[in-house]
């Protein structure tokens, strides 16, 4: 099973962004979102346990998009908003549970 969390990135123009970043089962990072991730949520109660999670990132060790592996990179597709899904959608349709707090 791939766990998965929010982590912060430092860019190279010397921004701080925040991305979805996916671990093997030993623990090892296996990818992330090519782009900047942001809160999101059908209720104001899913969309503060997203903030949460945002949250916990600050204080996980800020990562730098090279150390991560380029297979691992998953690219976000140019779409229209309205073909976009909620993110809860997309964790049930990939079979991903709850961002990992250990991770």
């Amino acid at each position: 099973m791939v766990n998965w969390n929010y982590r912060v990135f430092w860019e190279a123009n010397g921004d701080y962004i925040i991305r979805e970043v996916f671990y093997a089962e030993d623990g090892s990072i296996i990818g992330c979102t090519e782009n900047a991730v942001e809160p999101c949520g059908q209720s104001l109660e899913k969309l503060a346990k997203d903030l949460e999670w945002f949250q916990k990132a600050l204080a996980l060790p800020v990562l730098k998009l090279d150390e991560i592996p380029d297979r691992g990179r998953k690219r976000q597709n140019k779409r229209s908003p309205k073909d976009n899904i909620s993110h809860e959608q997309l964790m049930a349709e990939l079979g991903l549970g709850q961002p990992s707090a250990t991770s």
